[in-house]
């Protein structure tokens, strides 16, 4: 019996001429079932990748992924290697936000230092110190040590090195699970101010994440279907964050049911019969027909108003912070917080049959909003 071993392969590329100019041709050999090497052409177009050095760029995450399981692939990996093959396969898989704040992670710091560096000199050691010398907080070097931690695990997976502790578990970041800020909590009484000096519709969006402790890509990704004015309820079936909408909320408790407040369905059917124009969203642009900036919103309404009135570091998320504080004082039950905040806990059963809306829950809801409205 033949036993076939893997080679590694570096693939060929050539130029093969077209009627109109030419094209790339990339070749390579996949290993079938039976231990045979086949021959696998892969065509580039020129005018997006103009020189062969594009070609190659463009097929690295692929080459990585042939010679993973090969001894010359595993000695000559390096975590750019685990970067290219993450990016081409990992990425379509996370939301847009989490795309966004890692490639940034990776394009501006992990990359320049350790894209051609091999796996096996990632040690604990060598990355502790390159932290301690990082210009940045706690907080983000806690990041960045995180995003290393998962390219090595994926490194294990892939079969590049071997299976073993992975060593960014020895790596501390001191001061990174301490908050730096405050929270900024507002009693009710500050809350009904703040809310009367906004105009509409910033008004109601800060109603909203006050009377239903909403997170501020919720509420500007709500869309009038969300809500059931005869049964008084909303269900989040979106949210839009950092110029995109998600049609998955943060977490599968987040999507959960919602008891609404009779006077805030008022007010929402009130703003409703004031549009001139028939968006779904139910706080939409009428220039773009989208949802609006949390950030220009912030900074041109929320945080002057609050300034005028004597509140400082106040932020979107001052209002579901302070919606917490208002069950504590109205002596709602932890598990009725949980629900109403929609916080997921793997260690609760709960969290797996889901939860349904029920009377307790209506009622403590309204203890809340019933101060506000």
């Amino acid at each position: 019996m033949r036993v076939s071993r893997e080679r590694y392969q570096h693939g060929s590329v050539r130029k093969v001429p077209r009627s109109q100019g030419f094209a790339w041709e990339f070749r390579f050999y996949i290993t079938a079932a039976d231990g045979t090497r086949k021959l696998k052409v892969q065509t580039f177009d020129p005018a997006k990748h103009p020189t062969e050095r594009d070609v190659r760029k463009a097929v690295e995450p692929q080459l990585a992924s042939l010679n993973a399981g090969t001894l010359g692939g595993k000695v000559a990996a390096t975590l750019g290697t685990i970067i290219d093959r993450y990016i081409a396969e990992d990425f379509t898989t996370l939301r847009h936000s989490t795309q966004t704040t890692n490639k940034s992670l990776i394009e501006l710091h992990i990359k320049p230092k350790w894209q051609d560096v091999r796996l096996s000199d990632v040690t604990a050691m060598s990355v502790k110190q390159w932290l301690d010398k990082l210009p940045f907080g706690a907080a983000s070097k806690a990041r960045t040590r995180n995003m290393l931690s998962k390219l090595l695990d994926l490194a294990m997976l892939w079969e590049y090195i071997p299976v073993a502790r992975n060593p960014m578990e020895l790596v501390r970041v001191k001061g990174s699970t301490k908050r730096l800020k405050a929270i900024t909590i507002v009693t009710p009484a500050q809350f009904r101010a703040l809310v009367s000096a906004l105009p509409e519709p910033y008004n109601l969006m800060v109603l909203l994440c006050g009377c239903l402790g909403l997170r501020v890509s919720e509420t500007l990704g709500l869309k009038w279907k969300d809500f059931d004015f005869n049964a008084r309820t909303l269900s989040i079936g979106q949210v839009f964050t950092h110029g995109q909408v998600q049609h998955v909320p943060k977490t599968e408790t987040s999507g959960s049911e919602i008891p609404v407040h009779p006077k805030l369905c008022k007010a929402l059917k009130a703003w409703q019969a004031k549009q001139d124009h028939d968006f779904a969203w139910v706080f939409a642009s009428s220039k773009t027909a989208s949802p609006y900036s949390d950030a220009t919103i912030l900074a041109n309404y929320i945080k002057p108003a609050a300034r005028a009135l004597g509140l400082e570091h106040v932020g979107w998320h001052t209002f579901r912070h302070s919606y917490k504080s208002w069950m504590a004082s109205a002596k709602i039950s932890p598990a009725q917080m949980k629900d109403l905040m929609r916080h997921a806990d793997i260690e609760t059963t709960m969290n797996v049959y889901g939860r349904t809306l029920t009377p307790e829950m209506r009622a403590a809801n309204a203890m809340v909003a019933g101060q506000l409205l």
